[in-house]
């Protein structure tokens, strides 16, 4: 995802290019740059169980795949909410 619309420098191969800040303002909720990631990421540790990487151009969201290759970890409750979250905030179906 990235924080502004996808350039042909910042466009991945391979990868789904999706604007980040046009889904937050298509659901009404805060739009990122990365600064203000930096600072949610930092203090957020359900932002940290979601992402995989990120920089100045953008967030490379966690997938199945990379869930599947890393080690399990103890799960709390609240997961299962910051999940459908995650789910309902990548939801495409109206794009």
């Amino acid at each position: 995802m990235h924080f502004n619309k996808p350039t042909q420098t910042t466009y991945k191969n391979g990868a789904l290019n999706l604007d980040l800040n046009k889904l937050m303002q298509n659901v009404g909720a805060e739009m990122f740059d990365y600064g203000t990631f930096k600072a949610a990421y930092d203090t957020d540790a359900r932002i940290k169980t979601m992402v995989k990487n990120f920089n100045k151009d953008g967030i490379e969201p966690k997938t199945q795949n990379s869930i599947d290759s890393e080690p399990e970890t103890s799960v709390d409750s609240g997961q299962d909410t910051v999940g459908q979250m995650a789910k309902r905030a990548t939801d495409l179906g109206d794009l």
